[in-house]
């Protein structure tokens, strides 16, 4: 049997972890990190981790502001930026600039969520 993707969240708040696990734990190995400064700890420590799904807004540096360094040292790992400010100019320029490769708006629908990770990763696999 092939191994899982793995997929690195990135939230502030434990229950929305917790519910983005439970979301994609069928189809996915996840990993968690509680802000963008440890999930670029547990970047550098695994080198499987095929997508990054992270929250725009945390204390520390943004959703974005990981997108950009995820880029920068890993740039063949994908970012996918979940937020609750579709119109945030910062967030608009992260899907242009290509660090973020989609957007997902809050409150997510878990089965569309499941169908864009299994498709990013499905695209990340070809690439």
């Amino acid at each position: 049997m092939p191994e899982r993707p793995c997929v690195l969240v990135v939230d502030d708040e434990p229950l929305n972890r917790d519910l983005l696990r439970r979301t994609l734990k069928r189809d996915v190995e996840v990993i968690e990190a509680e802000d963008a400064n440890q999930a670029l700890e547990m970047l550098a420590a695994r080198a499987d981790v095929a997508l990054v799904l992270s929250d725009q807004l945390m204390p520390g540096p943004s959703g974005t502001e990981l997108a950009r360094t995820v880029r920068a040292r890993h740039p063949g790992t994908p970012v996918v930026l979940m937020t609750g400010y579709d119109q945030d100019p910062e967030v608009a320029k992260s899907m242009t600039d290509g660090f973020v490769i989609a957007i997902v708006s809050k409150p997510w629908q878990a089965p569309a969520l499941r169908q864009l990770i299994a498709r990013l990763l499905a695209r990340a696999a070809l690439a």
